[in-house]
């Protein structure tokens, strides 16, 4: 019997789109996208909340509030995915909703108020229990899914390296951008391409971040901004070698992206990063071993990637996950 299925999310991104396409299959889905604080007050929370079975939430965070505290009064049954900001706590980034005072205190009633929640890798499930103080038992792992690509030709791959991700003064260093650039530096043959949106720490579009960071880039460092599906792939078809230096990833998306292209990950050695790729890549300590491994990367003509390893992010991976869940 399929369910009714509250879906609150606080902004839109590929990760929470292939979710709600996810639980479009188990149920009939009412989403709820908290773009404003105007949004907790609005009548339909309470008209949504009756109508459902089940309420899912990503991120344990402010959105979170009121319906949850509506949920004392109807305890329907409530799964947050806990896959970030939301229990991260690392101090030398400023990083973190579990740094302590009143965000802190927020996140862990969220979390105990939850019947079910969800980790999106070990490295995550470790944080929700350390600084979310969740029992163990109430945790369920389920990696992100990165809808699967069927590719009907073949692009030579270029000797370029590529990283991805929205970045603005909180991500520059938790995305490890200030590393790729040194990197740049250090190796001004190799072309070197980021993607990605520049914002404010609010996520609204901002020039600030990338005019200080072009000021510090070297000629080989080039800033391609937001780039529509399409025009992504192309870049991560034809780079060799796909560079993520983050200091804290709760899973990896873009890294599980440019896998199902072939690039070869070279990723820091942070959280989730090396469970994400496994024996499929390169996990380096510092700028020098990623200079190594890139130099290596660089010759090595035919880089293998076990298929069968991507299958645990795939579509149907986490639907089977989810609907036992949902189905309890």
């Amino acid at each position: 019997m399929n369910k009714n299925i509250l879906y609150i999310i606080s902004g839109e991104n590929g990760y929470k789109k292939t979710d709600e396409t996810i639980f479009r299959s188990l149920g009939y889905v009412r989403k709820l996208n908290y773009k404003s604080k105007w949004n907790y007050i609005d009548p339909k929370l309470l008209l949504n909340l009756i109508w459902c079975d089940t309420i899912i939430i990503w991120f344990a965070s402010y959105h979170a509030f009121p319906i949850v505290l509506l949920n004392y009064f109807f305890n329907k049954r409530l799964i947050i995915i806990a896959g970030g900001f939301d229990v991260a706590n690392v101090p030398n980034i400023n990083y973190g909703a579990m740094r302590g005072q009143s965000r802190s205190k927020l996140g862990k009633w969220l979390l105990l108020r939850a019947h079910s929640v969800i980790a999106v890798s070990k490295s995550n499930r470790q944080e929700i229990i350390e600084n979310g103080s969740v029992t163990p038992k109430k945790i369920s792992l389920i990696y992100n899914a990165i809808p699967e690509i069927i590719i009907t030709h073949t692009i030579k791959k270029k000797n370029q390296i590529l990283t991805v991700g929205e970045i603005n003064e909180e991500t520059y260093l938790r995305k490890g951008l200030d590393r790729f650039i040194e990197i740049a530096k250090k190796m001004p043959t190799i072309q070197f391409i980021h993607i990605g949106n520049w914002t404010d720490n609010h996520g609204r579009v901002s020039s600030k971040m990338i005019e200080y960071v072009k000021s510090i880039s070297p000629s080989n460092m080039h800033y391609l901004g937001y780039l529509e599906n399409k025009e992504l792939e192309k870049y991560y078809e034809e780079s060799k070698i796909y560079l993520q230096l983050s200091r804290h990833e709760a899973f990896g998306v873009s890294v599980v992206e440019a896998m199902r292209y072939g690039c070869t990950p070279v990723v820091s050695n942070a959280f989730a990063l090396p469970e994400v790729v496994g024996n499929n890549g390169f996990v380096i300590n510092n700028i020098g071993e990623a200079i190594n491994v890139i130099k290596l990367a660089m010759l090595n003509k035919h880089h293998k990637l076990n298929n069968n390893w991507l299958e645990k992010f795939s579509t149907e991976k986490r639907l089977q996950r989810f609907k036992i869940i949902i189905e309890k």
